[in-house]
């Protein structure tokens, strides 16, 4: 047709917040494999593309662009059970078996420290602990969990609060009622917040009775919120349960129809062939503390079988009383060494494997993996980079086994929450480090008359 031009077609940009490109990124899903010179598009909270460098930067106009250029992306590590103001007790009670230590030396500690000051310094040295060493999640059981939220949202953390329920009076609370009246208000306060997720912490079979248990169980049901608690977390425990009961917690639990996809069963460290079918049958999350687990002799949490049977694991450090340090990658190093000594096999414990629990696995746990856990588009920006030009990581044959079975916690170098920078360069960007180690120890010199 006369008189008209060809027109070169042009593919029109789409504009984002920030586009973020390194050598290697590690997505976990939806495959868990080294993706080289790839790159990410943020827009607000969220992930909207990831793909091949030239890709993203070809279909993106971004307002900033970070170029990682010697670094490894990965999602934000996910802490999948911790007390985090029990950082302020780090060191304070060493080489005791689980038991004495709670009866001899926390319990009594906490009577006299623990009040919301107490809570809320503790968890902002956790929350520094946790970002500087690629942590973006938490899940926390502690008194006070109103304030461990407050600060929280004013770090930028992403969290859940198991509220803590305990039929003995404490700083907290008189007894279950109260636990109960104050911790479904904090869900209602909370429950459509973009960081902050609120579920049921009753502490144990053993400390809360199987009445409350039940009341815990329809509240969570009814309310369609997680309930975290710590389970057959040692020899003992499970020894004292048959002795008065007859049978194990696992079993009672599994009776009275207790287990169910919105309990995170924390430890599982002595199980049966028959409780790991209990649990797998009813949807049960189970959460690894490996650190902890051995620091305090309890025992191992069987994590192949509990994975081969189906069963939805993820990583917990505990509290730094019982650990010492909230560093998962040391939990992810102790979790694979102790997977192939459990199992007699070097080839357990795979670092891509051990890497999704402390992700995407960590996440699903917590009923979260629909939000976050992997670099994939439509989830919340939560991920972390780390600068591979270290010591403990160089040379770089594969990314994988550098995180696993390296030192790679000094390494991390920048950190996202729900696309708000908390690390930048290695310095935090909403905590005052310094300011808050000088807070933490004069602290400590007024509650034990020492200096630090």
């Amino acid at each position: 047709m006369a008189g008209l031009k060809a027109v070169p077609y042009t593919r029109s940009m789409q504009d984002c917040d920030l586009i973020v490109t390194a050598p290697f990124m590690l997505p976990v899903a939806p495959e868990n494999a080294v993706c080289h010179d790839h790159a990410l598009a943020i827009g607000g909270e969220n992930i909207v593309a990831f793909g091949p460098r030239d890709e993203i930067t070809g279909a993106y106009n971004a307002s900033d662009v970070l170029d990682l250029s010697q670094h490894i992306v990965l999602p934000g590590l996910v802490n999948a059970h911790g007390h985090l103001a029990m950082t302020l007790l780090r060191g304070a009670g060493e080489d005791q078996a689980l038991q004495a230590w709670l009866t001899d030396t926390i319990w009594p500690l906490e009577g006299r420290l623990v009040n919301e000051q107490f809570v809320e310094l503790g968890t902002r040295l956790a929350f520094a602990e946790m970002l500087k060493s690629g942590t973006t999640t938490f899940s926390d059981m502690y008194f006070f969990p109103e304030n461990v939220a407050r600060v929280a949202t004013e770090i930028g953390m992403r969290g859940q609060l198991a509220f803590p329920v305990f039929e003995m009076s404490n700083v907290w609370s008189s007894g279950v009622a109260e636990c109960l009246h104050k911790g479904l208000a904090l869900n209602d306060e909370y429950r459509h917040h973009p960081l902050v997720t609120v579920s049921l912490g009753p502490h144990a079979a053993y400390t809360v009775g199987l009445e409350n248990l039940d009341k815990v169980a329809m509240y969570a049901n009814e309310l369609d919120i997680g309930v975290q608690i710590h389970l057959h977390e040692n020899s003992a425990e499970v020894t004292e349960a048959r002795g008065n009961h007859g049978r194990s917690w696992v079993e009672h639990l599994y009776a009275t129809d207790f287990l169910g996809p919105n309990v995170q069963a924390v430890h599982m460290t002595q199980l049966t062939e028959s409780e790991i079918g209990m649990v797998a049958d009813t949807g049960t999350r189970v959460i690894h503390c490996p650190a902890s687990n051995l620091k305090l002799a309890s025992g191992y949490c069987p994590v192949e079988t509990l994975r081969n049977a189906g069963v939805s694991v993820g990583i917990g450090t505990d509290g730094a009383a019982s650990n010492n340090r909230l560093d998962m990658f040391k939990e992810m190093h102790l979790a694979a060494l102790l997977a192939k000594h459990e199992n007699e096999d070097p080839e357990h414990g795979k670092a891509t494997d051990i890497l999704y629990m402390a992700t995407l696995g960590s996440a699903d746990t917590l009923g979260l993996g629909d939000r976050i856990g992997s670099l994939e588009p439509g989830k919340a920006a939560d991920f972390i980079a780390l600068d591979t030009r270290q010591l403990g990581i160089q040379p770089l044959y594969d990314p994988f086994a550098a995180l696993v079975h390296g030192t790679p916690a000094h390494a991390v170098s920048d950190v996202f929450v729900n696309g708000a920078q908390l690390l930048r360069n290695r310095e935090l960007v909403t905590i005052e480090e310094a300011a808050l180690i000088e807070k933490t120890q004069a602290w400590h010199a007024d509650a034990f008359g020492t200096s630090s």
